[in-house]
């Protein structure tokens, strides 16, 4: 196999599994608004399709620091079994509990093993008062 390729890195309110194995997807975002930091938001979610990965088992992470000082948010990971590396793969991360330290742009890196697949932004901004 070459190398994965990352189909979707999407934040959302929720990611659910239906009975039928759909995923779906609720409420995407790429930006939290609060008028204080530190701030914890309500649990959200993030949802990754993979493809073009070898068939076995396949260790997986996603973390999410701040750009400019490197503050880790979230650390989480898991494995994912790659039975026919031609099908996509969809992992749906819940996020109960992300301490975001202060504003300004966060960056979600998504890696096999210790491959960076793929990345994205997401920004935290202060209320401006009214």
């Amino acid at each position: 196999m070459g190398e994965p390729v990352l189909l979707a890195l999407v934040f959302a309110d929720r990611v659910i599994s239906e009975d039928n194995g759909k995923k779906g997807i609720i409420g995407t975002f790429t930006k939290f608004f609060t008028g204080q930091f530190p701030v914890v938001f309500p649990p959200w979610g993030i949802y990754v399709c993979v493809t073009n990965l070898s068939p076995g088992d396949h260790e997986f992470s996603l973390e999410l620091e701040h750009a400019d000082s490197g503050e880790k948010v979230i650390g989480v990971g898991g494995n994912i079994r790659v039975n026919n590396g031609s099908e996509p793969v969809e992992i749906g991360i819940p996020i109960p509990h992300a301490v975001f330290p202060k504003e300004g742009r966060y960056i979600l890196l998504f890696k096999v093993g210790t491959e960076i697949v793929g990345s994205r932004p997401l920004w935290v901004d202060k209320l401006n008062p009214a």
